[in-house]
């Protein structure tokens, strides 16, 4: 099964947050043994950093809804255009089958016609032949 475009950004952006959770760690790892002040920069930028990798992850959810919903849309336009042509191909042939078939009926018609006036002279040559 295919992964959906939004779970893989949610997967880069889950990734993203271990390695600035890492980076922090080592930061105020190595921070350990200093004064408060480096200990509390330290944290600060770590603090900064997951801010705006937040910030980033948001707006990376965001335009992954975004992307969805025009591809939703733009695939429901394509089948109701798809559909739309079948529909007037199915007409287009419903219109030469009908057309086909009033041409073979006024063929018949014709044949049949010709037949009877081709039978009627024909009895009528007969009875002409044995006639007093």
């Amino acid at each position: 099964m295919k992964d959906h475009p939004t779970s893989k950004k949610l997967r880069t952006i889950g990734s993203f947050f271990a390695i600035v959770a890492i980076v922090a760690g080592g930061a105020v790892w190595s921070g350990c043994g200093s004064s408060s002040s480096d200990v509390e920069s330290s944290t600060n930028q770590a603090k900064q950093e997951i801010e705006e990798g937040a910030k980033k992850a948001e707006k990376a959810a965001k335009e992954g809804a975004e992307t969805a919903k025009k591809g939703l849309e733009e695939g429901s336009a394509q089948t109701k255009k798809g559909f739309e042509e079948a529909k007037e191909q199915i007409n287009k042939a419903s219109s030469k089958q009908i057309e086909k078939a009033r041409k073979e009926a006024e063929k018949g018609v014709e044949e049949g016609s010709a037949q009877a006036k081709k039978g009627l002279e024909e009895a009528k040559e007969q009875a002409e032949k044995y006639a007093p």
